[in-house]
């Protein structure tokens, strides 16, 4: 087991065990913000774990590629798993009087599975199973972009004909395992009798915790370290990354005239800072925003999931946050320039959009940003705390 990460076992059993049991064929879903841990916990404890309990692990991340469409990232990580494993169903298929097999609907032609070719996935992993006589797990880091495409949600759906074909008494099961780093997108994936996992398990992962800070401090080179209320203090008000903690620690190692006495105020200082620079940089870039368009984000960050982009009400709050921001009135709010400016933010992965039309800011954080620097009266106004003026655009 590697000592570069923290591994939190007790967690990871938790849930390998809940997926492998019959309780977890219908899916799990787990959702943390992002550089919480989230994907190290999947990778580096998670799958392992279910590995040496002979189940068949297919791991894809669709945060890798953002200019690919999620359900060819889904495809494609299948068909690279099939190929590791061709040896072994050639074998199976062989043992069984077979000198050639059909598999997804071609003789060996793997490279062809996917979806939308008359070829199915259910038909591709059944013969997996079949042969390594072992359950299928696929794990999906960053579901919530599957949902972003046609061909995203059509995957979903072939992965839902997968689970209920290879959980059937003549195969050896199927689980999915969906995580996201965004709580309300994520469960867009569950909610709703359209959705492919509906009824699936959902789950908060909680944050790191004192025995990774202890970890932490314990791999601190230097003699003089900060306190665990300290660093505890400041990796919550930090959002819990472990990056941000350990540029902080990195930072307090080069640091002179750090004392005993001074360096919990030092290391205070310096998380300090890097929260301000992070929010700093958001910040610079929302400031740049044609007015319209920052007009758009701050009204979704504060309406959330009641967000709906084309209602009067929704049109009523741009113009009164524009006016706020630019001291002119909106120029024209009708549907077109509204449908441009989410188009532009969209391209500027500030927010995220569904196939079905969805809208959601990408980074939880800068939502809470957003609400920092504005608020929303009781009378249901949107006004700035700042009354900086934004130049038009």
């Amino acid at each position: 087991m590697s000592t570069n990460y923290f591994h939190r076992i007790p967690i990871a059993k938790k849930i390998a065990e809940f997926c492998l049991s019959e309780d977890g064929k219908s899916g799990l879903f787990i959702s943390a913000p992002r550089r919480t841990g989230k994907s190290t916990l999947i990778t580096e404890d998670i799958i392992p774990l279910m590995r040496d309990a002979q189940a068949e692990v297919i791991y894809v991340d669709l945060w890798t590629d953002k200019t690919r469409d999620p359900g060819d990232l889904i495809s494609e990580a299948i068909r690279d798993y099939l190929h590791q494993r061709e040896g072994l169903i050639l074998r199976w298929a062989r043992k069984g009087g077979l000198d050639k097999i059909n598999l997804a609907g071609i003789q060996l032609d793997i490279n062809k599975v996917g979806i939308g070719t008359g070829k199915t996935i259910a038909k591709a992993l059944a013969e997996l199973s079949d042969a390594s006589k072992k359950m299928i797990v696929l794990v999906i880091d960053e579901a919530q972009h599957a949902i972003t495409s046609k061909a995203g949600e059509s995957a979903l759906f072939a992965l839902k004909a997968a689970r209920d074909q290879l959980n059937g008494s003549a195969h050896f099961g199927f689980r999915l395992i969906a995580t996201g780093s965004n709580r309300d997108k994520l469960s867009l994936l569950i909610h709703g009798k359209e959705q492919a996992f509906l009824n699936a398990v959902f789950m908060d992962l909680e944050p790191l915790g004192e025995d990774y800070l202890a970890w932490e401090l314990n791999r601190y080179s230097d003699k003089i370290k900060p306190s665990m209320a300290v660093l505890g203090e400041t990796f919550q008000t930090s959002g819990n990354k472990p990056e941000s903690l350990r540029k902080a620690l990195n930072e307090l190692r080069l640091q002179t005239g750090v004392d005993a006495a001074n360096v919990d105020t030092v290391f205070l200082g310096l998380m300090r800072k890097k929260s301000a620079e992070e929010k700093q940089v958001f910040m610079q870039e929302f400031n740049g925003l044609p007015a319209v368009q920052a007009a758009v984000v701050v009204v979704m960050a504060w309406m959330g999931d009641d967000f709906a982009p084309f209602r009067p009400q929704t049109i009523q709050y741009y113009s009164t946050v524009f006016k706020q921001l630019s001291g002119t009135k909106m120029p024209d709010a009708k549907e077109s320039n509204i449908q441009y400016a989410l188009e532009a933010l969209r391209e500027k992965s500030m927010i995220w959009k569904s196939a079905r039309g969805v809208y959601a800011i990408e980074d939880t954080q800068h939502r809470t940003w957003l609400r920092e620097e504005f608020t929303l009266e009781p009378q249901a106004k949107i006004v700035a705390k700042s009354r900086k003026k934004i130049p038009l655009k």
